[in-house]
């Protein structure tokens, strides 16, 4: 009888320690997809965050020499071109409220009111641009105005996203990086500082 016992307990133990390293092994697995499938989210998540860098620099960037078209014309044939690359250059500025949405996703913000100002200061600045690419004469003293002082806030803009290094697409780790917002996310900061200092209305004639 104690030797039926015993053969019983050198049975179970062997299979105990089967089943254990098969479980140990199962949770290693889930575990290892669970950090894989984190890794590829947080690729995609910084994949995001560079194309909105890249192109809401590229949007500060194009407007300003446009600016600079429009100060100097002073007929509507001249401000044509002028206007329409504005309005193209304008389309790249969802870029910038898609960097503005993502930063907040990371900060954990329920509230998504530092994007929302930047849509509506693309929006506004596109609409006043528009409004002075129309203007058949000479330009008037407020949209003279209006132009140099958008034009100084999108080169402190522009100066800020320099910063921003723009060549670490091929880079799987930086892309990934990206996604915890380490050093970008203070460029957005500064961005919104600059934003919020500027007036995007075009002055009531």
């Amino acid at each position: 009888m104690g030797q039926q016992q015993t053969g019983k307990r050198s049975i179970a133990l062997p299979i105990t320690l089967v089943l254990l390293v098969f479980s140990l092994i199962g949770n290693v697995f889930l575990y290892s997809q669970f950090l894989q499938n984190k890794q590829q989210n947080n690729f995609e998540t910084g994949q995001k965050i560079y194309a909105a860098a890249v192109q809401s620099k590229q949007y500060f960037e194009e407007l300003i020499p446009l600016l600079d078209a429009l100060l100097q014309s002073n007929q509507l044939e001249t401000r044509a071109e002028t206007k329409f690359l504005a309005g193209k250059a304008s389309q790249k500025g969802q870029a910038y409220f898609n960097l503005m949405t993502e930063a907040e996703l990371i900060a954990g913000k329920s509230e998504k009111r530092d994007a929302e100002q930047a849509l509506k200061y693309v929006n506004e600045v596109e609409e006043a641009l528009q409004a002075i690419g129309n203007n058949p004469g000479t330009l008037k003293e407020e949209e003279r105005a209006y132009l140099v002082a958008l034009k100084g806030s999108l080169e402190e803009m522009a100066r800020i996203m320099d910063s921003f290094n723009t060549n670490i697409g091929e880079n799987r780790v930086a892309v990934i990086r990206l996604s915890s917002g380490l050093e970008w996310i203070v460029l957005v900061e500064k961005l919104q500082q600059v934003m919020s200092g500027q007036t995007t209305k075009l002055p009531a004639a």
